[in-house]
């Protein structure tokens, strides 16, 4: 059986399912006695690219002057954050926020920011999961 077939034969919405995870920031949820968890979900190929030029700082005659690693990791993390909505306008007032990236930079520490960023990469297919890794060393 040739791979069109299996592809043919295969349930199509599963394989274009974006992966997706929970994921829990804990120091939220032990300020908040709750869990504090985020639904995050890959980022699509074409929104990754454009999230990807956004941080790549160009001069005036058409080099890269430098890449704003921050900027690339609140756009991946507003694309990929699922729940809780960060653009809800009362979570946003609530937190006097005047856009969904001052959120974010409210609400989670750097450290934060670029383990969700990393997460949301894992997901989208970016990079490989550390325990994929360690299973291939060992192996």
């Amino acid at each position: 059986m040739s791979l069109i077939d299996k592809l043919l034969q295969a349930d199509a919405g599963k394989l274009t399912e974006k992966p997706h995870e929970v994921y829990e920031v804990k120091r939220l949820s032990m300020a908040l006695a709750t869990k504090f968890e985020l639904e995050l979900r890959a980022v699509g190929a074409q929104r990754c690219a454009e999230i990807k030029r956004l941080g790549i700082d160009i001069g005036k005659k058409g080099t890269v002057r430098g890449v704003n690693i921050y900027e690339m990791q609140i756009a991946t993390l507003l694309e990929g954050i699922k729940e809780p909505d960060l653009k809800n306008k009362d979570l946003l007032a609530h937190f006097k926020a005047v856009t969904p990236k001052e959120l974010i930079a409210k609400l989670f520490l750097p450290g934060e920011i670029e383990d969700i960023y990393n997460r949301i990469n894992v997901l989208s297919g970016y990079e490989e999961d550390d325990d994929d890794a360690n299973e291939e060393i060992k192996n």
